[in-house]
């Protein structure tokens, strides 16, 4: 059975992400093993993948997505400025942002206006614990830093929602 999981900004390659939200770590060499090995211990070839944004920084650092198990699919985020073309080679699609079994797919959260539309909305970009969006069971945050730096399953975020 393929499933489905979800993760945003891993930052592969951002230095400073380190002393900002993963000071367990010592270095970039350090963080990315750890993030590819906690991905592919959960993450088969054929699941799939939403990434929600701010994959890296440096597109030569890009290259990391090729050691990442599943099917990716990649939610520009607001560092994911590089050309398609180039994400292109490691994700098979990239969106502005989509929709899941009716559930809106952003990098940033969106306005609690647009709720009438969406069951609730996965997102990252938000590395601190915000009290209001946990607070909301509208809001699901998949940022690595509030996953373990692991990719979520699909079930996970649904249970949590339907507690």
């Amino acid at each position: 059975m393929i499933e489905t999981y979800f993760i945003g900004d891993t930052h592969f390659g951002h230095k400073n992400i380190i002393g900002y939200n993963r000071p367990e770590f010592d270095n970039l060499d350090e963080m990315h093993e750890a993030m590819i090995e906690r991905w592919n211990a959960v993450v088969r070839p054929r699941d799939n993948v939403y990434h929600l944004g701010d994959v890296c920084f440096g597109k030569h650092n890009m290259h990391y997505l090729a050691q990442l198990n599943g099917k990716k699919r990649l939610v520009l985020g607001n560092h994911d400025h590089y050309p398609i073309n180039d994400y292109l080679l490691y994700f098979d699609r990239v969106f502005g942002c989509t929709e899941y079994k009716g559930c809106v797919l952003t990098h940033m959260p969106i306005h609690p206006q647009q709720f009438y539309r969406f069951k609730m909305n996965i997102h990252g970009h938000v590395h601190h614990k915000d009290p209001i969006l946990m607070a909301s069971d509208k809001y699901f945050n998949v940022c690595a830093d509030h996953t373990n730096l692991t990719p979520i399953h699909w079930d996970v975020i649904r249970e949590q929602r339907d507690a």
